[in-house]
């Protein structure tokens, strides 16, 4: 052993005598003298009674956990340069930021393997190039802080949920910095009151508190004791500011409280309170690490709160949009009842006595009987064509009889048209809609084979209609000549019906799928959750 490291003197902080015992058979048994101290008060007494050489300190120990021993050690100047090693169950990348922020020499993790700890203490022993140590230090925390912030912004984009955004962060800040409460208040809308968003805490703090962390924003003002719209990182707050309304809170069992304001493109958004029942001291390094939290944080609950205003725009327009196609329908069904019962009913009317003329005129010139058979003629196309549009308006059989008719005899009306073979597949029975999904999904289908009959240059075709799972699926193929999907929007007027078809299928939830590409035909899938569509019993 060196001669300088000879004789030092080790100070063992640890409240588990095993442990202690261990750590100082082996230094005793390499020539250090030991003494040891069994919590934080202890350490401080023999410190005083008589400096060691170096201190190996747990963390978690009765009365007076081990930052508090260092943030002591450290703040009188007659102590500070004792070389302390940390030597803790902790593990967090924060606690070793901690460690090393607090002036702490080197953090090592129990268990731990006893040559590596002896090694560490011959090194605090000799002379040190303090700069460099210092630059070594510098860049462990920030590898540290790189890493914290990675694991939590991982976290956070995994879900855009404000409520298990909230929960992350509050689960994640308890964890790291150890507390025994983490309160975040956002600012309302209105701008005027902080409301209590999430609240985590350990037993021995009792959530019935939470009214303490709502409150008007000219209040925050009194708690932090300046303008939280000029603060920035985290700022000591005195308990009692927060608490001063109500006595015998369990808040008031908080030895240490700090507000963490938020910011979120430059505006303040809420604040979070972080709280220890026991002493919590923020070094400069952790002060940095937590605003930058904050500023994850931030912004993870700002694009929260986006999506939720996104969604419930979303929202907004598909019941606009529902609201637009049921009156579209109301006003076709309208038009197909005035045009049968009134148009048509005048033209087959007129058609009638057309024909009693014809009857009555057997000896009238040739030129007179052709003129009547003629317009006869005429009428009777003329009626043939109204009630084709009044089945294209609103197909009877729909209301009648159902989806599933309406759908078959629309189909066998195209097969007399189409130049190729249209396979269909429909659910025999079972299949109960509402009137707005009976009639979204026959315009769809209507959509979608005049489509395919226009445009598609196919040689087969096929539909299907059915239940998969909790979905109701429509799908249209056919083998025909494909298109460019991402080009279709720039393309004339062929894509508006797929505009239509796809708002359609928003308008009751539900979602548009388009496979294609060029010669190689297209497949149309459009898909609904079923509880939105089906009948209820």
């Amino acid at each position: 052993m060196p001669d300088e490291v000879e004789m030092a003197d080790v100070l063992v902080v640890d409240d588990e005598p095993d442990v202690a015992r261990i750590m100082t058979l082996n230094l005793e048994m390499n020539g250090y003298i030991t003494r040891v101290a069994y919590n934080g008060r202890q350490a401080l007494e023999e410190v005083e009674r008589k400096k060691p050489d170096c201190i190996l300190l747990d963390i978690m120990m009765p009365e007076m956990d081990g930052w508090e021993v260092l943030h002591a050690l450290k703040d009188d100047p007659s102590t500070a340069g004792i070389p302390v090693i940390v030597v803790t169950a902790r593990s967090t990348d924060v606690d070793q930021i901690k460690g090393f922020s607090g002036g702490a020499i080197e953090y090592i993790v129990k268990p731990f393997d006893p040559k590596e700890l002896l090694g560490y203490v011959s090194k605090s022993l000799r002379p040190r190039d303090h700069e460099e140590e210092e630059e070594r230090r510098r860049d462990r925390i920030r590898s540290l802080q790189l890493s914290t912030i990675y694991d939590i912004t991982e976290a956070l984009i995994s879900t855009l949920e404000i409520d298990e955004v909230l929960e992350i962060i509050a689960e994640k800040l308890l964890i790291l910095f150890d507390l025994d409460l983490c309160g975040i208040s956002l600012l309302e809308p209105s701008g005027r009151r902080l409301r209590l968003a999430c609240l985590r805490t350990t037993a021995s703090l009792r959530q019935s508190d939470s009214t303490q962390f709502s409150f008007p924003l000219e209040r925050l003002k009194e708690i932090l004791l300046a303008d939280p719209l000029e603060l920035s990182g985290p700022q000591s707050v005195p308990v009692s500011n927060l608490t001063y309304m109500d006595k015998d809170s369990s808040l008031s069992k908080l030895r240490s409280l700090y507000a963490l304001p938020l910011r979120a493109k430059g505006k303040f958004t809420g604040v979070i309170f972080l709280g220890r029942t026991g002493f919590l001291f923020l070094g400069e390094e952790e002060r940095e690490l937590l605003s930058a939290i904050g500023n994850e944080a931030a912004m993870a609950i700002e694009n929260t709160r986006l999506y939720d205003d996104l969604r419930y725009d979303e929202e907004v327009h598909r019941q606009l949009l529902q609201r637009v196609i049921t009156a579209q329908e109301d006003e076709r069904r309208h038009l197909a009842v005035e045009l049968h019962d009134g148009v048509v009913q005048n033209v087959v009317s007129a058609l009638y006595r057309l024909q009693l003329c014809s009857a009555q005129l057997d000896n009238a010139p040739r030129e007179v009987q052709t003129a009547l058979e003629e317009a006869q003629e005429i009428v009777n196309e003329s009626i043939i064509e109204i009630r084709r549009i009044i089945a294209g308006l609103r197909p009877t059989m729909l209301d009648d009889l159902g989806l599933v008719v309406a759908v078959e005899k629309y189909i066998r009306t195209l097969q007399e048209e189409a130049p190729f073979p249209l396979k269909i597949d429909l659910p025999d029975e079972g299949l109960i809609l509402t009137p707005e999904a009976e009639t979204a999904l026959f315009r769809i289908v209507q959509e979608g084979l005049n489509n395919v009959m226009k445009h598609s240059r196919c040689t087969n075709a096929s539909l299907y209609l059915g239940i998969e799972g909790e979905e109701l699926l429509l799908e249209i193929c056919d083998d025909g000549a494909g298109f460019e999907p991402r080009g279709i929007q720039h393309s004339n007027t062929n894509s508006f019906g797929l505009v239509g078809m796809r708002e359609r299928a928003e308008s009751l939830g539900g979602s548009q799928e388009i496979e294609t590409s060029p010669r190689e035909g297209t497949r149309i899938k459009a898909r609904f959750p079923l509880n939105a569509v089906q009948e209820e019993a």
